[in-house]
């Protein structure tokens, strides 16, 4: 079989290029309509995500990046607001089985990421002329549908589903798991109960 018309391959040239068309079809097969902006901070959030070289995002949580915002200049309100948005989408989009086991409901990170979303926005209005448009304000108002896009992204691939992958991972420090997710673009950090020691 030509591998340009292998389904399983990818002839993107870069990981927004894969991204935009996935948020694309995703967005079609969820009956799903976003501005071109909003479509394309999906694809960009999932590319950054994707890149194995970029710094993985703080280790806050929700309620400390929320702490933080509500402290920082208008520059670091709208920056952290836009991490908190980010995060609570991401972690809902591509991991919510692994956060169903979590003591905090699902919908604590729904009213979250939409608030921080909102906040960014109003921050970015009043302080520096709309510099993102609509964008923010779209992801407040649709939050619940850019998770859904993002689960659908998430799932279309795959003999295994990343969050399975990850869960096995989080429970067992396996390499042979770890080295599966890294070749799938997730960036793997040293698993905290692995000692190094027999």
């Amino acid at each position: 079989m030509d591998a340009r018309n292998d389904p399983r391959i990818s002839t993107e040239v870069n990981l927004f290029d894969f991204f935009h068309e996935q948020v694309h079809e995703a967005c079609d097969g969820e009956a799903i309509r976003l501005s071109t902006d909003g479509s394309l901070y999906l694809a960009q959030l999932l590319a950054d995500r994707a890149h194995t070289d970029n710094a993985p995002p703080a280790h806050d949580t929700l309620a400390e990046l929320h702490a933080r915002a509500l402290q920082g200049s208008p520059s670091e309100q709208a920056k952290t607001w836009r991490a908190l948005g980010d995060r609570a989408l991401y972690d809902l989009g591509q991991y919510r089985e692994h956060l169903q086991k979590k003591v905090v409901p699902l919908s604590y990170y729904e009213a979250m990421g939409a608030s921080a979303y909102r906040r960014a926005d109003e921050v970015l209005a009043r302080f520096f002329a709309r510099a993102f448009g609509d964008v923010f304000g779209e992801l407040a108002e649709r939050f619940r549908d850019c998770v859904r896009v993002l689960e659908r992204v998430r799932t279309r691939h795959g003999r295994d589903p990343i969050d399975a992958l990850w869960q096995a991972w989080l429970e067992t420090g396996d390499e042979g798991v770890a080295a599966r997710l890294r070749a799938r673009g997730v960036l793997v950090p040293r698993h905290p109960f692995t000692t190094g020691s027999a």
